[in-house]
């Protein structure tokens, strides 16, 4: 009987841990129905399911307590609240640093405009020359003129210095008009092409326009300027012009050698007189050198209807010289022939 109570006893320890087959659980549960409280061994059945009960149970309560779901408390929420402001606070301070460093940024480039200074220019020439200024004006410089001016411009005028004789085709810019000082007379444009010639030194300029419209003002000795007249297209102002103390209408004259010419003539004439005068009569910039023309002459007639690109491309075959056009500017450059 004692084999018999070991034996069960080991049947329902393994029972109790799970370790328990199919095969031993139906031969415990027919032991356990077998018993009988007449036997000389007294098997505690109640006691044995309640033991058997409190290991499973101490089983399943340890599995559910292991994989139990644990609520997250308040303090975890304040750290993730932390968390995300500290986040936000570092976004705000990189976003304020970086409109600090391009307000400061805008107040340095605004400091270079402002630096930028203006140079005085003194342009002599012995002979016709072209001028193209920084604001895309063209000024075609007779022979033995003085052109003054300050470049770049100051940012409220263009104002020009003149001795001689000059042809002016102006860029439009309503925000700075163009004037030309030649004696004590002031030309005022905004985008006009005009004549400003003085034969001397002393002598009053006249003033001939060809396209647009002028202001002509007489600047006295205290500095004050006094209004003489305006032109319109075919106008020419004299000095006679100033006596009279209205604006006067002014009737067109007669074309004279000074305007535009409708013909180029050309009989053995210097190539670097030649390009400047096709130049200013074809409204385009040609860069060449002085010496690179030097000794080189042309011969040719035109008229505005022939196409100035032939035409220099004619001049640059015969006088192996290179040829080159920037659309962008309308210019043309003329070089040796490096070849």
């Amino acid at each position: 009987m004692q084999e018999r109570k070991r034996e069960l006893e080991k049947l329902i320890e393994r029972y109790s841990s799970g370790q328990l087959t199919d095969v031993e659980r139906a031969h415990l549960m027919q032991w356990l129905q077998k018993l009988d409280v007449a036997d000389e061994y007294t098997f505690d059945r109640d006691g044995a399911q309640k033991r058997m009960k409190e290991k499973i149970d101490a089983r399943l309560l340890t599995t559910n307590a292991a994989i139990g779901i644990k609520h997250p408390s308040w303090q975890f929420f304040g750290k993730i609240a932390a968390i995300v402001l500290f986040c936000l606070s570092f976004a705000w301070y990189l976003l304020e640093g970086n409109r600090i460093e391009d307000s400061q940024q805008r107040q340095s480039v605004g400091v270079k405009k402002i630096s930028v200074k203006s140079t005085r220019i003194t342009c002599t020439v012995s002979r016709d020359s072209l001028i193209l200024l920084q604001d895309g004006s063209k000024v075609r410089l007779l022979a033995n003129s003085t052109m003054t001016w300050m470049q770049p411009f100051p940012h409220d005028q263009r104002a020009i210095q003149l001795q001689g004789k000059a042809f002016f085709e102006v860029a439009h810019d309503k925000s700075r008009p163009f004037t030309v000082l030649a004696h004590n007379i002031l030309t005022t444009a905004l985008g006009t092409s005009f004549w400003v010639i003085q034969e001397t030194k002393s002598a009053k300029p006249k003033v001939r326009l060809i396209t647009g419209k002028v202001s002509i003002k007489e600047r006295r000795e205290n500095g004050e300027e006094k209004l003489l007249a305006y032109l319109t297209p075919g106008q020419t102002w004299k000095e006679k012009v100033a006596q009279l103390r209205k604006e006067q209408v002014l009737k067109p004259e007669k074309l004279t050698e000074e305007t535009v010419p409708t013909t180029l003539v050309f009989h053995h004439k210097p190539l670097a007189e030649v390009l400047p005068a096709l130049a200013s009569f074809y409204q385009i910039t040609i860069l060449f050198s002085s010496n690179e023309v030097s000794g080189l002459s042309f011969y040719g007639t035109y008229t505005p209807e022939n196409d100035v690109a032939q035409i220099l491309q004619t001049i640059c075959l015969a006088n192996d010289l290179e040829l080159k056009f920037n659309a962008e500017t309308n210019t043309y450059t003329i070089r040796k022939n490096s070849q």
